[in-house]
């Protein structure tokens, strides 16, 4: 697939002004609709160490986005006591925050002025919440004390107010090991819920009873009549969504090692549903109707997303029409509050190369048929018209290699390209709004960033490819993507250029050793040398990823040992080398680009001339992160060349 030629558009007039508007940018985690879909809320940070909260209102046509009044707290990418973990939105704005302590979760609510309330705590480690089927304050919250999955749970209940839920919530029974994801309210007055109950190694669906704690499975599961409710004894029955007005499942059924969709009332019989088998990729059912008739299918393979509708009653897929270059959801579908206001209007989150998170909205018709409507968040960041990006197939030298592209202009025409490398080896780049590609764009510089062999999101047979072959068939499709991108340029056009980061570095330094001729500059961001040099002084988290992927395998043939530091490597590098490194890196070790560096000037390239080596004190693995400085310099390097940080 791939997207229209962006037009040339002169962008002195936004540069000075891209990184404030970047500052704006909001990270989401924990998105949730409320349970009847009219509002939605999410935990949001800012890059800066910094956490907010955000509500989006939903009854009208249009969304209305508001950051909550004197919520803030501290953000961080490693989980502390005292962070909020969770929350769920109730339709009269109110959001209940869930927040990790040692060994218990505090249950704080937060009302749309801002004020809050603790309303107590609930022991357990791990706690899963559901709000009220009516959308009305109050929910349910199971929880487990440990680490152990096959510990019991416990239910409790947190009752709701005029003002929002009212604390402290109260025990409402006990349940044996449960699975602490899927499942829903059975009935729309909130009296029974449905749980994954874990049996030995398989899982059954269960009615929990608010009323009185106690709890029944929902069919036969050995009954062996395949279509009549039960697994047939062959695997686990996992609820996946459920629909309370009706009181139907959507359920994932394992059957001789895959699973299968089956749809139908909770005391059965169930209905297997062949169709979404039609669907190629990775499909997961993301909501459900309140009728249960229609439930909304996820379909991603690689780099491409998209939305099917799944109809439950006639075993029918469709396909549906959405903006495309998207990644979408989580999704709900808004309950009417009346006949007059016709049917459900789905709501999906989705984001996209080009665009930050959005809401998008629509009433869809059983044959895919769709008008969306869009909200962005009311920040800069949300309204800047940033750089265009769409998914394009590039030939590789054993089948095509999608690409994410993004930039102002058409790569084919563009004055700068640089070929973007990501990290891992078990890595990928993912359709999603990418700061760094961005500032690149702003300062003229075309972003192709490739998922070549080895990539994970396509398959175990696509990864393994990298498996004891670390710079081999990868480096084989970024030379290949080179030379195609050199054909379908003007000759008067420069080179590409590289940028990598961690893995993704060390393979633009094997592009670029390769294939001096083809590149005009290299961006090495947190590099190493080989696998095996990085062995020697990484961490054992580290140590274990590299014999698990092969990464101290020799590899050799035409292009030569995959190590940086075997002679003859590194004195054909011709591009222009920039080196980036955090001083604080726990991941590679700074030693390797200091390694790295010292080895060039050995060989007689002049620092500050033929290579720059930059390292951020006090930085870790990703050392431009938050600095406005590195972004801009290292953008300025990829279009001109020089370091002036």
């Amino acid at each position: 697939m791939s997207g229209a030629a962006p037009a040339v558009v002169d962008r002195s007039r936004f540069s000075d002004s891209l990184w404030a508007a970047l500052t704006t940018l909001r990270s989401r985690f924990g998105f949730r609709f409320s349970a009847t879909g009219n509002r939605a809320a999410a935990l949001v940070t800012d890059g800066r160490g910094r956490m907010f909260l955000e509500t989006w209102d939903l009854r009208g046509d249009t969304p209305v986005c508001r950051g909550v009044p004197g919520f803030e707290r501290a953000a961080s990418n490693v989980m502390l006591q005292g962070q909020p973990t969770d929350i769920v939105p109730f339709d009269d704005g109110s959001v209940l925050v869930l927040v990790a302590r040692p060994g218990s979760h505090d249950l704080v609510v937060v009302l749309p002025d801002g004020e809050e309330r603790a309303v107590g705590s609930v022991p357990g480690d791990h706690v899963t919440a559901a709000g009220r089927p009516d959308g009305r304050p109050g929910a349910l919250l199971l929880t487990r004390v440990g680490n152990d999955p096959a510990a019991a749970c416990t239910a409790w209940t947190l009752t709701g107010s005029p003002t929002g839920p009212a604390g402290p919530p109260v025990r409402a029974g006990e349940l044996p090991a449960l699975l602490l994801r899927g499942g829903g309210w059975l009935d729309p007055a909130g009296e029974r819920f449905q749980v994954n109950v874990r049996v030995d190694d398989h899982v059954r669906p269960a009615a929990f009873h608010v009323g009185d704690g106690g709890h029944d499975f929902l069919y036969d599961g050995s009954d062996g009549s395949g279509d009549s409710g039960g697994s047939g004894g062959s695997g686990s029955d996992t609820v996946l969504l459920t629909a309370p007005e009706a009181g139907v499942l959507l359920v994932a059924t394992e059957r001789n090692g895959r699973h299968v969709l089956r749809a139908g009332p909770a005391a059965g019989p169930l209905r297997t549903l062949l169709a979404p088998e039609q669907l190629a990729g990775e499909v997961r059912p993301i909501a459900l109707r309140g009728d249960g008739r229609w439930a909304l299918l996820r379909r991603t393979s690689g780099l491409s997303c998209d939305l099917a509708l799944l109809d439950t009653h006639r075993d029918a897929v469709h396909l549906l029409a959405a903006p495309g270059g998207r990644v979408l959801g989580p999704a709900a579908w808004r309950a009417p509050a009346g006949a007059d206001e016709g049917p459900p209007r789905l709501w999906c989150l989705s984001v996209g190369a080009d665009t930050p998170a959005r809401l998008m909205g629509a009433t869809v018709s059983g044959a895919g048929e769709a008008r969306w409507v869009e909200a962005d968040d009311g920040t800069p960041a949300g309204r800047w018209p940033w750089a265009p990006g769409h998914v394009e197939t590039f030939p590789g030298p054993a089948g095509d290699v999608e690409a994410l592209v993004c930039g102002h202009e058409d790569w084919r025409t563009a004055k700068h390209v640089v070929l973007a490398l990501h990290g891992g080896p078990a890595g990928m780049w993912r359709l999603k709004f990418h700061q760094l590609f961005q500032v690149f764009a702003d300062a003229g510089v075309t972003v192709i960033a490739p998922n070549p062999r080895g990539s994970i999101g396509y398959g175990q047979a696509f990864h393994a490819h990298v498996v004891n072959a670390w710079g081999g068939p990868d480096l084989a499709d970024v030379l290949h993507l080179a030379t195609h991108i050199r054909g379908h340029r003007p000759a008067d056009r420069e080179p590409p250029a590289l940028h990598g980061h961690s893995y993704g570095a060390f393979l633009a330094l094997l592009a670029a050793c390769a294939a001096p001729e083809l590149w005009s500059r290299v961006v090495a961001v947190a590099p190493f040398l080989s696998g095996e040099s990085l062995y020697q002084e990484a961490t054992p988290p580290v140590r274990a990823m590299i014999d698990r992927l092969g990464g101290r395998r020799r590899v050799v043939d035409e292009h030569g040992p995959r190590d940086l530091a075997e002679p003859g490597r590194l004195p054909r590098l011709r591009a222009q080398l920039l080196i980036l490194h955090g001083d604080g890196d726990d991941v590679v070790p700074v030693g390797q680009s200091r390694a790295l560096a010292r080895r060039l000037a050995e060989l007689g390239a002049v620092p500050g001339v033929d290579f720059h080596h930059h390292e951020v004190s006090g930085a870790g693995h990703t050392p431009l992160d938050g600095s406005q400085n590195l972004h801009l310099a290292t953008a300025r390097f990829l279009a001109a060349g020089g370091w002036s940080p």
